[in-house]
């Protein structure tokens, strides 16, 4: 006896559609009969494509309430395509940054305004195959455009306290924020912070039977005491550690096995989980090593007896979760106030801190951990350590980590403050030279502010260069559409005299660092790329010097000479002297951050050779 598909029932055809790729189900299957079209259409099978396919939402979906709905109630197959048709679009985008550096920057943005809805596809790219012909450009920009959202996402957080009262909410994602500029493919982002405190404190009331009938002062103590058993705040061999870059992170001291942070974190932890449980707390903000202070419910004292006094000593108490276990006096912390000269407003630090000081005073632990690492720039070994981080590379992560603290302290000082410009050269000048893919978050943020800030000057001053954030933007928008400058070895005189190419990997002969050619200029450096990225002080750490002289030593003392620019781990476009490059043909002495860096110019790494293929032909053909 014969049967067909027709036979099979309803139940087993909906089973096989969940294994059947979507793709497939739309193009071929429904079209086989209009039974099989009704069945590829329903509602429950693409709401479960559309949680296996993508794992990763912008929250203007509100999927938690499209999943708690009724599954006919909302259009997941529409949903699904949506999803698909930003992805193409995504992979669109991202060859086209690959194939060309003409509106390289436009395309990033159009990849990264698609925010979350892209990440799948983003994290596929980032651990691209070391097959791949393009893999170190895929994983380059990839990286690029992902972190580039998750700080968006962070930035559009910290947005929204300008202009609005001072307020202690949201100090858990506030901080987290400051994680999402290193998060890179990793987990830890600001819905991890939530969800761990969260669990942390369900954690504490099951080990605490009996917490609901405690006074504030006995659920305050049990609290921090329970936190630091657990290590969950404070710090191991704080003598050697304390400025380990990673101690500057929540989401970091949440996710370490040893819970690593600095008294800021450690007291925001503990300030966190307290509201969590009911408890009314909030950070102090106090001079060089922040507390946490638990406030009595209203008619209460802290040892829940009944008190008509609205501002009392016995309504407010102060712990250190980073260093003790037990209560900390008001007197002594006003002792050790006047201790360091504080003898007027000492009151302002005894107060609970707004989120924006708060954010603040983190920035200024990341620009404090950063000095330290430059004065230990001679010992590698805690130099790499204090940058070391759960994902990323070190020196990378250092250079984000500033840059957020820049962002912060822009983005939680009121446009109306007087100095809130007094940092704006400093972040443009580490936006255009290192973050310029952040360009769509710089028209959407800061623009407005810093229009907003010029409105509110009696008499404002003609600005212009690094102080003005439209020229900033307007000039990266027209390098963005350039025409590329062709460098072609077009005459046996440039062939003999550029020894060296594009993609090949060199030894500085005086400084010793490794770097990659790409670029060069066979007569003086007026025709190497722009822009270049360090002032001539800068330069001369790194290495070779610019000399706006050498023009006319050249005419006077023969031909110029060659020059090429290096692409090493802190700078993308260094200037070298042709005598200065020894070309290296062993991989191993390569550092693992520039195989990453390594994707702005160039599509892989060649063993064989022991140089990278570029991806800069539009400049260099011959090379």
């Amino acid at each position: 006896m014969r049967s067909s598909l027709e036979d099979i029932p309803d139940e087993i055809i909906r089973h096989i559609l969940l294994y059947l790729p979507p793709e497939d189900t739309l193009e071929s299957f429904q079209f086989l009969s209009r039974r099989y079209h009704h069945l590829a259409n329903e509602s429950l099978l693409w709401r479960w494509h559309c949680r296996r396919s993508f794992r990763h939402w912008n929250p203007e979906h509100n999927l938690a309430q499209k999943l708690a709905a009724l599954a006919s109630s909302v259009d997941w197959r529409r949903l699904w395509l949506t999803r698909k048709w930003k992805n193409d679009r995504a992979a669109r985008l991202l060859d086209g940054v690959i194939a060309t550096k003409v509106g390289q920057l436009g395309r990033m943005q159009g990849i990264c305004e698609m925010g979350y809805d892209v990440k799948d596809y983003l994290l596929e790219q980032c651990r691209a195959d070391d097959s791949a012909e393009d893999v170190l450009a895929r994983r380059y920009y990839a990286n690029s455009a992902l972190d580039s959202i998750h700080r968006g996402v962070a930035i559009e957080l910290w947005s929204r306290y300008q202009g609005q009262p001072l307020s202690s909410e949201g100090l858990d994602t506030a901080l987290g924020a400051f994680d999402m500029f290193v998060l890179h493919d990793q987990e830890e982002d600001l819905d991890y912070v939530v969800r761990t405190l969260d669990e942390i404190a369900e954690q504490f009331r099951g080990a605490h039977p009996t917490f609901e009938d405690m006074s504030t002062r006995e659920k305050a103590l049990a609290l921090v005491r329970w936190l630091r058993a657990n290590h969950l705040t404070g710090l191991d061999h704080p003598e050697r550690n304390y400025r380990n870059l990673r101690n500057c992170f929540i989401g970091h001291a949440l996710s370490d096995e040893t819970h690593p942070s600095l008294p800021i974190i450690s007291s925001a932890i503990y300030t966190c989980i307290a509201e969590r449980l009911g408890l009314k707390a909030s950070c102090l903000a106090f001079p060089s090593h922040v507390h946490a202070a638990v406030f009595a419910p209203p008619g209460k004292n802290l040892d829940g007896e009944d008190s008509d006094e609205m501002d009392g000593e016995e309504k407010r108490m102060c712990l250190d979760p980073y260093g003790s276990d037990e209560e900390v006096t008001l007197g002594d912390l006003r002792l050790r106030l006047v201790e360091f000269g504080w003898t007027q407003g000492a009151e302002a630090f005894l107060s609970p801190s707004p989120v924006p000081i708060i954010v603040q005073r983190t920035a200024q632990n990341i620009k404090a951990t950063y000095d330290t690492a430059r004065n230990l720039a001679d010992n590698d070994i805690f130099e790499s350590e204090m940058k070391q981080l759960r994902s990323g590379h070190p020196g990378l992560n250092m250079d984000a980590a500033v840059y957020a603290s820049t962002w912060a302290e822009l983005l939680m000082k009121q446009t109306s403050s007087y100095h809130w410009d007094s940092n704006l050269a400093i972040f443009l000048k580490k936006f255009a030279y290192s973050w310029s893919e952040d360009m769509w978050i710089v028209k959407k943020y800061l623009v407005p502010l810093y229009d907003r800030f010029m409105a509110s000057q009696a008499n404002p001053r003609s600005r212009i260069g690094w102080h003005n954030v439209h020229e900033i933007v307007n000039m990266l928008g027209n390098l963005d559409n350039r025409v590329p400058e062709v460098s072609r070895r077009y005459t046996e005189d440039i062939t003999t005299r550029v020894r060296y190419k594009i993609g090949q990997v060199f030894r500085h002969r005086r400084y010793g660092y490794i770097g990659i050619i790409n670029g060069w200029a066979a007569m003086g450096s007026g025709s190497l790329p722009m822009p270049h990225f360090l002032d001539s002080a800068e330069a001369e750490e790194e290495g070779d010097v610019f000399d706006p002289t050498e023009s006319v030593h050249a005419s006077m003392m023969g031909p110029q000479r060659t020059y090429y620019t290096g692409l090493k781990s802190t700078v993308d476009r260094l200037r070298v002297a042709q005598d200065n490059v020894v070309i290296v043909t062993d991989p191993s002495v390569i550092p693992e951050e520039l195989f990453f860096l390594a994707g702005k110019f160039f599509r892989r790494f060649d063993a064989a050779t022991c140089t990278f293929v570029s991806n800069i032909k539009e400049y260099y053909p011959d090379d």
